[in-house]
């Protein structure tokens, strides 16, 4: 009876996680959505009504692009998230290798990488390989490189480290910016945190590490974030491979 009592329990507190996961996540995209159109709508009127100059309009126009781009984000994300949250999404074994992953990731953030002068680094063992699920690993690992790149200082670099132990595998992508005191680190899994720009003004929804969790956890994964303010953070995740 007693283990039964424990598994019920086990499952009533997951089930109020998942409950506070969902509202927490459309409260969010309610919020996001808002501020955007009505941002647009109030300068479209503004315009029309010649409370607001030509001129001033196209110099408030980035900041709407901005807005629409990181409510953009965030639909995607939620997009990506709804796939493993209908018919109980199931890891699928896939033989990946980490170098593989890190060519991956590098050609996928050329971009941002060339326009910071950043420069994106393998450390470990090329050869290592393991079985895990593709999509998730590299989803994870993409918004891992991205939250780096976002807060790095043009010329610094960004570390991508691997290594096997025990019976997990260790990936720890590691950048040299901004950093994060412990008042921020205590809410970055929370919806209430603060959106943070990037050094170059990048913005984003704040849900990066909310879904990394979330992924990870399907894993039986764990993360770990050491952070220092003005000198950089270090996210470490760790994962059993998976055998059948």
């Amino acid at each position: 009876m007693s283990k039964e009592i424990k598994e019920l329990r086990e499952e009533k507190k997951r089930l109020q996680e998942e409950i506070e996961l969902k509202k927490g996540w459309i409260s969010l995209l309610s919020h996001d959505f808002k501020e955007v159109f009505g941002n647009l709508l109030w300068l479209i009127q503004s315009l029309e009504s010649e409370f607001v100059s030509k001129e001033d309009f196209f110099n408030l126009w980035p900041r709407i692009t901005k807005d629409a781009e990181k409510s953009l984000q965030t639909v995607n994300d939620t997009s990506t998230w709804l796939k493993t949250q209908l018919d109980k999404y199931k890891p699928q074994k896939t033989e990946l290798t980490a170098y593989d992953l890190f060519i991956a990731l590098k050609e996928g953030s050329d971009e941002a990488l060339t326009e910071k002068k950043i420069d994106f680094t393998f450390k470990g063992d090329e050869s290592l390989t393991f079985s895990n699920d593709s999509f998730l690993i590299l989803f994870i690992l993409k918004k891992l490189v991205n939250n780096a790149i976002k807060f790095s200082e043009s010329g610094k670099s960004v570390d991508f480290e691997v290594l096997r132990s025990e019976n997990d595998i260790v990936i720890s992508v590691i950048d040299y910016g901004l950093g994060m005191g412990k008042e921020t680190q205590k809410l970055l899994y929370s919806f209430e945190g603060p959106v943070f720009q990037g050094t170059n003004g990048e913005v984003g929804a704040g849900l990066s590490l909310i879904i990394v969790q979330q992924f990870l956890s399907l894993l039986q994964g764990e993360m770990e974030v050491v952070s220092t303010e003005h000198k950089g953070t270090k996210v470490t995740i760790a994962f059993p491979e998976i055998t059948t």
